[in-house]
């Protein structure tokens, strides 16, 4: 298991290829409240997509949106994302740590189905 940070000059292209790759794979979605703990927001839901909202040349903030239903979707916005990690699991799966400028961190799983 390796952690790697993802540049910030290749955080959109990393999340448009990445959304490509795991579209509809299960998703779960967690922010790290450092005052009421961790709050699963999320859980097990298909991936839609991650995209950024930019402002100049950095991204001013993210989009998860997950769900197949009106009644199962998430969209969860993290403002002013500073470091953005990832994680693959020796089975496969991937963890993404986004820590904004301000505000809790979030975490996305991603189970990635075996081939």
């Amino acid at each position: 298991m390796e952690t790697r940070s993802i540049p910030d000059e290749q955080w959109i292209e990393h999340f448009d290829r990445f959304s490509r790759d795991h579209v509809g794979c299960p998703v779960t979605i967690e922010v790290l409240d450092e005052t009421a703990g961790p709050q699963r927001i999320a859980i097990e839901l298909p991936l839609e997509g991650i995209s950024f909202d930019t402002k100049g040349t950095r991204p001013a903030s993210i989009e998860i949106s997950v769900g197949d239903r009106p009644d199962r979707h998430v969209s969860h916005i993290i403002d002013m994302p500073l470091h953005i990690r990832q994680v693959v699991e020796g089975n496969g799966d991937i963890d993404v740590q986004i820590e904004p400028a301000d505000g809790p961190v979030t975490l996305v799983h991603v189970r990635v189905p075996v081939q």
